[in-house]
């Protein structure tokens, strides 16, 4: 697991996007799982302004969902609707490599088992790009979440409800209800890259590096994987970056 400490929360951005980036141009047709939340915002917008450059070429990607909120959330998808409209709506990513969680199934345990066949049929994940929850949760993965878990419904946590509620950008009702990739499906992935902003997650930033790798911290089971990175601000670690 390699930790790159970056300045700030600009800094943060600027690495993340160079990173999105530097993937994209050595393989157009990268299949990445991207996030939503606030940490990822700016580096959407640093990526558009590369694209209307001419400087990046999104067309060929394919995109899944990292995890969705269930209804009564929005049931096109709460955090889709800003992964849409922050990357996507502009990207040019054609509709059909685009891969969301469909939320409206009736069935969301099909759906789910649907969305692990789309990925296995597209040759699997190269990079998954990731926030850091307040309880070391990462996707929709809560604390005693199998390392080994799969694609699947949820039930989150009233913390974890009352942190996307803080976020500034609202994008429809909040459930208590989601579905996520699984700890097991994310670490199949050829990459990982964690994405870590603010002292607010200093705490679950240093359980996630240190102490056993347990259900009880799903990110610890992030040290498992050969090529994880950890983006993070200096806020979020504690010391300064490396100039």
């Amino acid at each position: 697991m390699e930790l790159v400490v970056c300045r700030d929360a600009a800094a943060l951005a600027r690495r993340a996007a160079d990173h999105f980036l530097e993937r994209v141009r050595a393989n157009p047709a990268l299949n990445m799982a991207v996030p939503a939340g606030r940490t990822p915002r700016l580096m959407y917008r640093l990526l558009a302004e590369e694209h209307r450059a001419g400087r990046a070429d999104f067309s060929r990607m394919r995109v899944f969902s990292v995890d969705e909120l269930c209804p009564p959330a929005p049931p096109d998808g709460y955090f889709w609707r800003q992964v849409w409209k922050d990357f996507l709506a502009w990207a040019g990513v054609p509709p059909a490599r685009q891969h969301p969680f469909r939320v409206d199934r009736p069935d969301l345990h099909a759906m789910c088992v649907e969305c692990e066949e789309t990925i296995a049929r597209a040759g699997g994940l190269d990079l998954v790009m990731l926030g850091l929850g307040p309880n070391a949760h990462i996707a929709s993965n809560e604390p005693g979440s199998a390392l080994d878990s799969r694609c699947r419904p949820v039930q989150l946590l009233p913390g974890t409800v009352e942190y996307i509620l803080t976020d500034p950008v609202i994008q429809g009702p909040v459930s208590d209800r989601a579905v996520t990739l699984g700890i097991g499906t994310i670490l199949e992935a050829r990459e990982i890259v964690v994405l870590v902003s603010g002292a607010g997650k200093r705490e679950p930033l240093a359980r996630m590096r240190d102490g056993p790798i347990t259900p009880d911290v799903p990110a610890s089971a992030l040290r498992r994987h050969p090529r994880c990175v950890i983006l993070a601000d200096e806020a979020a670690v504690g010391v300064p970056a490396r100039e």
